[in-house]
């Protein structure tokens, strides 16, 4: 829950150094209840009454307040869709790569409990919570840790015709647990979370981390502070991998001949920390051809040229800042993906996404290795996050001397490049493609420069977009030459395109981008949340 209450504000306090003593005595003076402190940021999360914000705001080694707000969770096809299983073929499968699942914690599932590094931390507490137990009483992040790593064991009999496997199925998994049972936590516990990582890093071989959460983007990447940890996180040697959101649409029922598949298409709704340049920002993509088996013998049949954007992906430009997002984007509607062991858990409230075990076991002979079943089916951006943070941890596992700059660049250099259903371009759907493993394993891309996301200008007088000419003028990026032609990192033509993405005037419709004036106390960015989790019925039905 929010640790603001009635008259109370819970802010991230930002100072032009690490706090001392003395300024925390000051914001105390003011009523204000030091309840975190965060030096990964030079901040202090701090409760203090409404009334007396303006001072706080006003004390000479305060830079910046931020709102301590709600942070959500967002959520065989993503291995068949990403290509992960030609990285098994050539022995590649994330051994040694230790990626950190900062989310709900993640249960002993068997698939996945001889890899969980310790047990989950715990932000709130002073470490580590019994070091016997690992819990997970929302589901989400157990569900996460295994499209990242997930062994299968539990579906991999002879008498199992379906087998659910992770896409780095040997890579080792860092619990950090900031979520509660709703799937719901707060800005300053996530970044607590960041900071225990980013210490923990080389004890644990953190090379990863996967964020599948985030909040509305309320203000700049260059104050928010969640997006400030993550930087600092990329900075430190890790990659930082984000969910978008599922916010792409538009409307809240399908409309004959909107776009979208008639749901009208949402621009500008990427969620912090989505939103940062330096992360991985990941869409999720959707199957319109495939047919899984249904009893031993029937082939599996799978097209994925076929594979559309799943129309609550959310789409870019970044808020305020009009950074290029998403990134790329993977497989992410409907993912089957462990359940875990707890049955008190938030999914248990949805029985019909279990997955029954007459649906991959052949029952006549046997139950097979569990009485009932131990996967889960989720959709949304959440899904499709950790299908890359697996991919980055194949990556490094061949490659382990790269940088997350190394990491982002092959994988978006590699993507499949998209286009919407009528031909055209459109980066701020679909980043610089489709995810594509076996691609990302034999690209070369060494950038000098951080691989940051570009951003684009604003015409609001001619209502159009273009990207910033010191950044394309060599037809260079990130310092990498000889990189265009068929390969553009976003595609040719919608990096150069008169008709491309400059004058789509379906961006231009959204006053969450363009019309709303940021000021103090705004509702956009100080209001309360409600506490509903992303377990709306967009996660837990998918879409066809």
């Amino acid at each position: 829950a929010s640790p603001s209450r009635k008259g109370w504000s819970a802010v991230i306090v930002k100072t032009e150094g690490v706090p001392t003593a003395a300024q925390e005595a000051a914001i105390a003076a003011l009523g204000g209840d030091i309840y975190r402190h965060l030096p990964i940021i030079n901040s202090l999360a701090v409760r203090i009454p409404n009334r007396r914000l303006k001072q706080l705001a006003a004390l000479p080694f305060v830079s910046r307040l931020s709102s301590d707000m709600e942070v959500k969770k967002t959520d065989e096809f993503t291995v068949a869709g990403s290509g992960a299983s030609t990285a098994w073929n050539y022995g590649l499968s994330g051994t040694g790569i230790g990626v950190a699942v900062i989310d709900s914690g993640v249960d002993g599932a068997p698939d996945i409990t001889t890899r969980i590094k310790g047990p989950n931390f715990v932000p709130d507490s002073s470490g580590y919570v019994n070091p016997t137990t690992v819990v997970d009483v929302c589901g989400h992040g157990t569900h996460i840790a295994g499209i990242i790593a997930g062994s299968g064991w539990l579906s991999s009999a002879s008498y199992n015709f379906r087998t659910f496997k992770g896409i780095a199925p040997s890579a080792r998994i860092i619990a950090v647990r900031v979520l509660d049972r709703q799937g719901s936590g707060t800005v300053s516990q996530v970044i607590a979370g960041i900071q225990w990582t980013v210490a923990n890093r080389a004890a644990n071989n953190i090379r990863v981390i996967n964020l599948s959460l985030g909040h509305t983007v309320g203000e700049s990447y260059k104050t928010d502070p969640l997006c400030q940890a993550v930087e600092s996180a990329w900075k430190s040697g890790m990659v930082v991998v984000c969910a978008a959101g599922n916010n792409g649409r538009k409307n809240a029922t399908q409309t004959v001949g909107a776009s979208n598949e008639g749901w009208g298409t949402r621009y500008g709704a990427i969620q912090s920390p989505a939103n940062s340049p330096y992360v991985i920002t990941v869409g999720a993509m959707k199957p319109t051809a495939m047919q899984v088996p249904t009893a031993p013998g029937v082939p599996f049949v799978y097209d994925r040229t076929k594979d559309r954007i799943a129309t609550y992906s959310s789409r870019g430009p970044s808020r305020l800042d009009y950074v290029v997002k998403p990134d790329l984007v993977a497989p992410g509607n409907r993912v089957i993906s462990l359940y875990g062991t707890n049955n008190t858990n938030k999914l248990s409230e949805f029985p019909g996404n279990v997955i029954p075990v007459s649906t991959y076991t052949d029952t006549s002979k046997g139950q097979g290795k569990q009485t009932s079943s131990a996967y889960f089916m989720l959709s949304g951006t959440s899904m499709a996050a950790p299908v890359v943070a697996g991919a980055a941890a194949l990556l490094l596992q061949k490659y382990p001397n790269l940088s997350p700059d190394a990491i982002k660049a092959r994988l978006m250099f590699s993507a499949d490049k998209c286009l919407s259903p009528d031909g055209t371009p459109d980066p701020f759907t679909y980043g610089a493609g489709y995810l594509n493993i076996p691609a990302a394993l034999n690209n070369t891309a060494l950038p000098s420069v951080y691989a940051l996301s570009p951003s684009v200008s604003v015409d609001t007088t001619n209502c159009s977009l273009f990207l910033s000419p010191t950044l394309w003028s060599n037809r260079a990026i990130w310092g990498i030459s000889g990189v265009w032609g068929s390969q553009a990192i976003w595609g040719e033509k919608a990096t150069w395109g008169d008709q491309a993405i400059w004058g789509t005037q379906g961006i231009w419709g959204s006053q969450a981008l363009w019309g709303e004036q940021l000021e103090w106390m705004d509702q956009a960015i100080w209001g309360s949340t409600t506490g509903v989790v992303d377990l709306t019925n967009t996660a837990i039905l998918g879409e066809k």
